[in-house]
């Protein structure tokens, strides 16, 4: 009659596989349920985590906390169970069926599965779920957003017309100002912000151009996106549906900040054919990589709380935080608006910007205006502007003092005029 030989259980080793993949060291001695349910839990724990984050957006900082005790508890008692059961069966332990190394791993890669594809899946309907409510993450945050949003469009400085144009790709919220007739001037402000965005410069630039501040497709505004975006070329055509739908044929100005910037540079390497003159006010990528510092410290916005996002926008617009009573009031007010936006909108994936090559850049022969802040945060202005006159002299540059990323706010009047007067100048 056949019989199981016996093995000694290993205590450092039981711990050691508990630490590494929660309740393995529990099947490891013989308690399969007990490693089983351990590992069902913490797949159950991440769903959670994905319903609040994804669906219910009513995350806070308890939330966050109280998930990672319950993980950091479960590990430990799972790392030191497994010790103290190992120990106690000594020598005398007798091997299961499932005392198998490829056991052990194939029950680690199910629940590894398990733990990450049903949150992602979550995350995935929520993104394509195109509710009534869509792009927010339930009928209560969008009113809450837009309520918001009216009331900080109340003090838009010009009269203006808003037209919802419908495109392939969704619908887009456009904010038209200036005189009839005059030469088209599209804006298209950063990431996480909206045509509110151009609050400061828009009085200064409508006197002369007809202006479209629109709401990015794929950002936090009115727009309302029904396409997953992936590529560049997906904003690309987004883009140039919409000037068909507006009307605008040839001879656009195409103004960019930070995202929009790089968009901007984009579309000008697709259609030249139907810009005048482009301005990149600070854009995102496109002529330097991003600084490791920028990434850690926008990396920790994902967590969901305040102090990371406040701590990121003092950093990120230092001028703005260190000047007077009025721009820290705008600092907070921008912070207030991203964080709101955060809780509201339902999370979605960043086609992430890239940095133009050199053949690009000598590629663009419509007007260029490079406008950058001394004080960048997103790369150093110096060496952004160096390299933009090595490998396409042909662009004009402009660093601008006493500002970084926050140039168009704390130094609105300057911004306004060097783009006016490039833009009225003759080809």
């Amino acid at each position: 009659m056949y019989r199981s030989p016996q093995k000694s259980r290993r205590p450092a080793g039981a711990a050691f596989l508990s630490l590494i993949s929660l309740g393995l060291g529990q099947i490891y001695n013989g308690e399969l349920a007990k490693g089983i349910l351990l590992k069902a839990l913490m797949s159950l724990a991440f769903c959670l985590y994905a319903l609040r984050i994804f669906l219910d957006g009513s995350w806070d900082l308890l939330f966050l906390a109280a998930l990672t005790s319950i993980f950091v508890l479960m590990k430990a008692y799972s790392v030191g169970q497994a010790f103290r059961r190992a120990r106690s069966e000594g020598a005398s332990y007798t091997l299961k069926k499932f005392n198998r190394v490829s056991v052990y791993v194939m029950l680690t890669l199910v629940f590894l599965f398990l733990t990450y594809s049903i949150p992602w899946g979550i995350k995935h309907h929520a993104v394509r779920d195109f509710s009534a409510f869509h792009p927010f993450r339930s009928a209560g945050a969008k009113a809450r957003f837009l309520n918001t949003y009216e009331r900080k469009a109340e003090r838009w400085p010009v009269a203006s017309e808003s037209r919802m144009i419908q495109t392939s790709f969704g619908q887009t919220f456009v904010r038209i100002s200036g005189p009839e007739g005059a030469p088209p001037l599209v804006l298209l402000h950063g990431i996480g912000g909206s045509s509110l965005k151009w609050w400061p410069n828009i009085e200064a630039l409508s006197e002369d151009f007809r202006t479209y501040a629109m709401d990015n497709i794929y950002d936090n505004g009115r727009s309302v996106y029904t396409f997953i975006f992936k590529t560049p070329d997906d904003f690309v055509n987004w883009l140039d549906e919409l000037f068909d739908e507006l009307g605008l044929g040839g001879s656009i100005n195409l103004v960019g900040l930070s995202y929009g910037g790089w968009l901007t540079s984009r579309y000008a390497l697709r259609h030249p054919e139907r810009l005048d003159k482009i301005v990149l006010i600070a854009p995102v990528s496109t002529v330097m990589p991003l600084r490791f510092d920028w990434i850690w410290r926008a990396s920790l916005c994902a967590i969901p709380h305040r102090h990371f996002l406040e701590s990121f926008m003092d950093w990120m617009l230092e001028d703005l935080a260190r000047g007077d009573a009025s721009g820290r009031a705008i600092l907070d007010e921008e912070t207030e608006s991203g964080f709101l936006a955060m809780q509201c909108f339902k999370p979605k994936p960043l086609v992430n910007p890239t940095v133009l090559t050199d053949e690009e850049w000598r590629s663009l022969r419509i007007p260029v205006l490079f406008l950058v802040g001394e004080n960048e945060k997103l790369y150093a202005a110096q060496k952004a502007v160096e390299r933009l006159a090595e490998v396409a002299p042909q662009i004009q540059t402009e660093i601008l003092p006493h500002c970084g990323h926050d140039l168009t706010l704390i130094q609105a009047e300057m911004v306004n005029k060097k783009m006016i007067d490039f833009l009225n100048e003759k080809n």
